[in-house]
Order: C-alpha cells, then structure tokens, then sequence
C-alpha cells in the first residue's frame, strides 16, 4: 500500500485536524509520517493542538477505514492529489487554509486553467436562469475554467452551459466524490467526470453535511481569479462563497438586479458594499488583473454598525480590542473553524471587526 497515500488518507479522518492545523504541525514536523511518530508533549507545544487532538494524533490507526477509502478511490477512478503534487493548483496554495488533498474525478488538467467561480441561488427566476447560462457560456468560449458548486440552481445551469458550450468546468462539492448529491443531478455528474471535474476535499462515502458548504465554498473562491454571484438572496451560501473571496484578495463581482426581487437582495447589497456591479463579460475581463479588494472601492457607502444574535455572542467571547486567534475563537464560542470564519467575514464588512495576519481578530468598539 502507498504509504503517502495511507498518510493523507489517515490525516484527513482525525476529527479536529483540518487544513491549517495540518498545515501548522507540518512546519514543524515536515512530513505526515513524522506528525504520526510525533510525541505527546512535542505535539501540544502546536499553537492549537490540545490534549484531545494531540490524544487523536497518536490513537491506534484505524486500518479497516483507510483500507477501505483506497479500494473506494480505485473503484470510482479517483485521482488523490496532494498539496505537495504538481498537479495541485498554485492558485488555491495562496490561501489560509488550503485543503491538503483534492479527491478528483474526471480531467486533472483543468485544475491548471485560469478559472473564474460563478455561483447563486438554488432557486433563481428566469432572468438568474438567463444570467448564468449566458455568463457561463460566454466565459467558456473565452477559454475560461468555470467553478462552480454544482447545487440545484444557478450552480447546475452553469456547469451544463459550460458542457453544452464545450466549456470547461469544474465542480467543487460538498460531499465525498463517489455521491451524488442533489439525487437529480446523477446525470449532470457523469457528464462532469466525462468532460469535466469534479473535486472535494472530503473523504469518499462524505455525506453533504451542512458544515461542508462553507468549507467548499472557500475552495470555489479560491481556485478562482474571482467570484461571480448571481442571484442571491440576503442571507446565502453564495454571500459566503463571496467573503470568502474578499478575505482571499480576490475579485468580487455581482450582478444587479431588481430591487423588489427577493433573490437579488443579497447581490445588491454587495454591490453597495463595493463589489464589482458588472452587466456583461466584458465587464470581468477589464478587471481582471486590477488588484482589487471589496470594500476599498471609491464613493462606497459606509455601512450601519448593527449586529444580529450570532455576531453578538462573537462579540461577548473577543477581549475588548486585544487580538484573538481565530482557533482560540472558536473554542470559546463552541463553533467549527469554518462556520465561524464566514460569520467574521460578514462582520469585517460591516466594521464590527479587523482581521490581522494569522486570522487573528479584533473588536472594533
């Protein structure tokens, strides 16, 4: 058996360990194979490795689950690549949390393309449907990869432009690669593994478990040079896949639309937030390349302070204007990683708090 292999595969199914975490005991360790011959007290000197992860790290490895997961990757045809593989895209290293590995199906070589996300309500109107089907094909024919997170909606209608456009396109998921999920799409996903890509960061037989999404949405961002949000309502998994994107440095782009249509709630917020109002292709092309960061744009309206429920029990655990690290955060707040991530995101927009180097965070009153 790969040893690599069963390394990456063994990382992954310790509960507590995510990308930053692995990634911080790899600058100390430099290799998995070292982290699992690791000692107890060399492993809780790790920022963030407590007493239950250090005890995790160390248990008896469980070999039925990672024997099972390769027969699994060989069954579904499923390319394994690594951060440390050529293949992993450059673009997707630059970010906080890189996921250490990509399960793949279907053409590795369009992680190697300039790719732009598109994402949006599950539930558009015919002008979102119009949108993402024009966007989507448009950008293909320019040689563009798509990304998209091959939900119900405008997720599923670009990534069928793109394959009726012989486009390319890839979808991140939610859930592990060899499950289909929405059940609908079952065709959509055997055209993807075909003529496409599917991706995920989550281990084979992963059900689409809410916390996922956030997960994969910063994947979206992050592959791509920007994020185009079609679509969405004032409270969505595409604003997510947004802050992301401003907290990657990446473009933001939104498209307008009526200010009476409950969908485009949220994509005109965005707009008022300083994100890039853009009515055609043509409008993404002249910004690409511009560094540009959401919320820096000139003659944006400052936005009101006011915090909902969630944003105030965030607040309570911060200690006045002292920096707290993310990870401590979400410890005190009884919150996952990434769950807390997209809330600090929102209010970084709204003024409630700065983020410094090393996702460390401030109360800003």
């Amino acid at each position: 058996m790969n040893k690599d292999l069963f390394n990456i595969v063994r990382i992954l199914n310790i509960p507590g360990v995510g990308p930053r975490k692995t990634l911080d005991l790899l600058a100390q360790f430099k290799t998995l194979d070292n982290i699992f011959k690791a000692s107890y007290q060399d492993l809780v000197k790790i920022s963030g490795i407590k007493d239950r992860i250090a005890r995790a790290i160390l248990d008896a490895v469980d070999e039925e689950l990672i024997e099972g997961q390769i027969k699994l990757i060989e069954k579904f045809n499923v390319e394994l690549v690594s951060i440390w593989d050529d293949a992993y895209p450059e673009r997707l290293k630059e970010i906080y949390d890189p996921p250490i590995a990509l399960f793949c199906r279907g053409n590795l070589d369009l992680l190697r393309g300039e790719c732009i996300g598109i994402v949006g309500t599950r539930t558009p109107t015919s002008y979102g449907k119009d949108i993402a089907t024009e966007f989507s094909r448009e950008l293909s024919q320019r040689n563009m990869t798509v990304v998209s997170g091959a939900a119900k909606g405008v997720d599923s209608i670009v990534h069928g432009s793109c394959l009726n456009a012989s486009g390319k396109t890839i979808a991140v998921l939610g859930n592990g690669v060899d499950r289909v999920y929405p059940a609908e799409n079952r065709k959509l996903y055997d055209d993807l593994v075909g003529n496409g890509l599917l991706i995920s960061e989550f281990l084979m037989g992963s059900k689409p478990d809410a916390p996922n999404f956030p997960r994969r949405n910063r994947i979206i961002s992050g592959l791509s040079l920007g994020t185009v949000v079609i679509e969405a309502a004032e409270r969505s998994g595409s604003l997510i896949t947004a802050y992301f994107a401003l907290d990657q440095n990446r473009e933001v782009f939104a498209i307008p639309g009526s200010i009476k249509s409950r969908q485009s709630q949220g994509t005109n917020q965005l707009i008022k937030q300083g994100a890039i109002l853009v009515s055609s292709v043509e409008d993404i092309f002249e910004e690409l390349g511009e560094k540009y960061k959401m919320g820096q744009s000139q003659g944006q309206q400052e936005l009101s302070i006011s915090t909902d429920s969630k944003e105030a029990a965030i607040l309570e655990h911060m200690p006045g204007s002292d920096l707290i690290q993310i990870d401590d955060l979400a410890s005190l707040s009884g919150q996952t990683t990434f769950a807390l991530l997209s809330t600090l995101l929102q209010m970084e927009m709204k003024g409630l708090v700065q983020q410094s180097p090393g996702k460390y965070f401030k109360r800003m009153f």
